[in-house]
């Protein structure tokens, strides 16, 4: 099976971006031109959306029980210039949760669960894969992340299995930490509360809603899935933006009825407006409250850590944070085409709801620091020094975060200097010493510091509370600037523990030698591979072709039943993954360039022509073999890391990320190799496990490797799936 992993189907709230809690408590005493505060807000706001790729957005803000910000940005139909609405309906996503939690908060209400029962009572099915966890579960930890599973969204995703399969997938999978240990983001937990509501109520979620929520509150607007939503008049399409082409791309609607708890609901502005309202009332509506009093701070209150310090926590289907001592109560959404953001302070009776027809959008978290700057006020650092005009061009320029692939940019801000981090909202740099300034929205601990003392800034000390990093400054031509000025030193250099060339060689001799290599022309592979923490299997056959050709039919299962089909190939130039489950993916940019030089067939054998660097930095242990680590960075993909073992010269372990071309997040995974075995003169490993934050350790073992067999030219094109 190729390196590689299934990160496409995590459209339904994929990796959702946590925006930094605040800094101290305190907020300038101001007094706010709302007028003048929303023309900035909308004015920020547009031009964002617009730098983002974003074709249409409704956005609503309320204040003090009033509606002071209504109004649809763009266009809802991208293809024809439909402008959007305040009543155009958008997929919310997982904006949905919370309204999942308070079906479950008024049927404690009611005497008919608690918060601490066994997901079992009326679940009998329900049943975790760890016996601790399995015992002792709670419907609370339904509703609070806490239940030690991974995302096991994979299954979810291929829309193949009930509601009550997907529930019990989650027994198949492999927890990746003890029950309340770590918060792990969880849908299908939130998709068994939601059916826990509807056993107790005795009547379908998708009607509980409605009836219990949408009625009182006067939300005619809202719709429980697709299928309700296409016969709205007023709607929006979803799409999606590629970066590196600049394309816009329409996507099909995402029906997500068997897990629909965990995000299926559909509104416009307008009506959240209503449900923010409702919430900053403290739970009532009309004078009528919906849910106790207990039950509504229960709603709101800290139930799982998810930053050590607690800053950040999850409530009952919300995301609480600080900005400047006060509660900020949130949730994020993320469904194909669609990305929503509702969030407030309940303290201060304000919140927006911001509701968008692009997939994965860092706008949302952008927004808070954007509304309530301007509505609340400023954030007062301790030392509100500006830099000079001279600082200030010294200092603004790109830097590299080496480890995570991405660039960092300080740049000006009408008097302000700021740190804009892709995929986090823009950051405010405060002087707080000589070339030291601290980030406004970031927690405390987080600081920036600019060297050398005299001259062009060369590097930008990243100071945070789990450890700090050097960033390089980056070179129009992406070259990095080396150490100068009155910075530190660099340290005494070492020489590598091997040179590249005799690790290269020694590396080829292990795997056969380059003669029995280039007696290969193809090699047609079958395999299995677990997706251990997903509850899911999936067997295949692999093709390549020299000299750079590949294909990968694969084929998955749960709970024995058939869900998906998956193809991937590429062609020498060109090339894309489709599935039956979601439109086809084209390779773009990087990711383009990495799947080609993955696509070599005879890539092990000379890594001078790939790579425009190549390093040996030291040695580490794998396990409990010594390695040398060797960086890769080639001149248009992603920068990795491999690591030989010291002995046999075998490669061990890479690290590496996938990046994404619509705006998504990179991903990190890291893939170990192991079992090596002698196949017609040459070794191949025959286990491997890669390992990312979406879908956990997938373990792959080779079946049958088979080399020079005819395979045509024509398997490497696109191809269209049907289960």
């Amino acid at each position: 099976m190729k390196k590689r992993m299934f990160n496409k189907p995590l459209t339904l709230c994929l990796l959702f971006v946590l925006a930094f809690s605040a800094l101290p408590p305190r907020v300038a005493s101001q007094t706010i031109d709302t007028n003048a505060a929303l023309a900035t807000i909308e004015e920020k706001v547009e031009a964002r959306r617009k730098e983002l790729g974003i074709p249409g957005m409704s956005l609503a803000i309320v204040k003090d029980g009033q509606v002071i910000y209504s109004k649809g940005l763009g266009y809802k139909d991208f293809e024809n210039k439909v402008a959007v609405t305040p009543d155009t309906q958008f997929a919310i996503g997982s904006a949905t949760k919370a309204f999942t939690a308070l079906t479950v908060l008024m049927a404690q209400d009611e005497g008919k669960l608690s918060l601490d029962d066994s997901p079992k009572k009326l679940l009998p099915y329900f049943k975790m894969r760890d016996a601790d966890t399995d015992k002792n579960i709670t419907i609370r930890d339904l509703l609070s992340h806490s239940s030690g599973l991974n995302r096991t969204d994979l299954a979810m995703i291929t829309g193949k299995l009930t509601r009550n399969e997907l529930i019990q997938v989650a027994a198949q999978a492999k927890p990746t930490a003890k029950l309340r240990e770590k918060f792990q983001y969880q849908n299908l937990m939130f998709t068994a509360a939601g059916e826990i509501a509807a056993v107790a109520e005795k009547k379908p979620w998708e009607k509980l809603v409605p009836e219990r929520v949408f009625k009182p509150l006067g939300m005619t607007n809202s719709t429980m899935s697709i299928a309700q939503m296409e016969k709205a008049k007023d709607k929006s399409l979803g799409y999606n933006y590629n970066f590196d082409t600049k394309e816009t791309q329409k996507l099909p609607y995402r029906e997500i009825a068997e897990v629909a708890p965990a995000g299926s609901i559909n509104s416009s502005a307008n009506d959240m407006a209503k449900w923010l309202s409702f919430i900053l009332d403290g739970g009532s509506a009309g004078g009528k409250r919906l849910v106790s009093e207990k039950g509504f701070d229960e709603w709101l209150k800290p139930q799982m850590k998810i930053t050590p310090d607690g800053k950040m926590s999850y409530g009952l289907g919300w995301f609480l944070q600080d900005w400047n001592g006060m509660k900020v109560v949130q949730h994020g959404g993320n469904i194909d085409g669609f990305n929503s953001m509702v969030a407030m302070i309940p303290e201060k009776k304000i919140g927006f709801v911001m509701l968008t027809n692009v997939s994965g959008s860092p706008l949302g978290n952008e927004l808070m620091q954007i509304v309530w700057q301007n509505l609340i006020g400023q954030p007062v650092s301790g030392d509100t020094q500006k830099p000079t005009a001279e600082l200030a061009a010294q200092v603004v320029g790109k830097y590299r975060l080496e480890v995570a692939g991405i660039d960092m940019e300080v740049k000006t801000d009408k008097d302000d200097l700021v740190l804009v981090v892709p995929g986090q909202p823009q950051y405010t740099l405060k002087m707080s010493g000589p070339r030291q300034f601290k980030m406004l929205g970031a927690p405390d601990g987080f600081a920036v510091k600019f060297n050398p003392e005299s001259g062009n800034a060369t590097e930008m000390y990243l100071q945070q509370p789990q450890g700090n990093y050097t960033l390089p400054r980056v070179n129009a031509d992406g070259t990095i600037t080396k150490t100068g000025g009155s910075a530190k030193p660099d340290a005494p250099k070492t020489e590598p523990p091997i040179s590249v060339d005799e690790l290269m060689a020694k590396s080829l001799a292990a795997i056969g030698g380059e003669a029995n290599w280039r007696k290969i022309n193809t090699r047609v592979t079958t395999f299995e591979a677990d997706f251990e923490n997903q509850g899911v299997q999936a067997t295949g056959t692999s093709y390549a072709k020299a000299p750079n050709m590949t294909a990968t039919d694969t084929t998955m299962t749960a709970l024995g039943k058939k869900i998906a089909l998956v193809w991937d190939y590429f062609d020498g130039n060109g090339g894309e993954e489709s599935y039956t489950f979601a439109p086809a993916d084209k390779y773009t940019g990087k990711r383009l360039e990495d799947v080609k030089i993955g696509a070599d067939l005879y890539g092990p054998l000379d890594w001078r022509s790939k790579y425009k660097k190549i390093e040996v930095t030291k040695t580490a242990k794998v396990g409990d073999e010594d390695a040398y680590v060797v960086t890769f960075e080639p001149e248009k993909g992603s920068k990795f890391t491999e690591y030989y073992s010291t002995k046999t010269f075998l490669l061990l372990k890479r690290e590496g990320s996938i990046p994404s071309s619509t705006g998504g997040p990179t991903l990190p995974y890291t893939v170990t190799f192991e079992d090596y075995r002698d196949v017609d003169g040459i070794k191949l490993p025959f286990k491997t496990t890669n390992s990312s934050p979406s879908n956990g350790s997938v373990v792959t073992k080779l079946i049958s490797v088979k080399h020079n067999v005819p395979v045509e030219d024509s398997i490497f094109k696109p191809r269209t799936l049907k289960l």
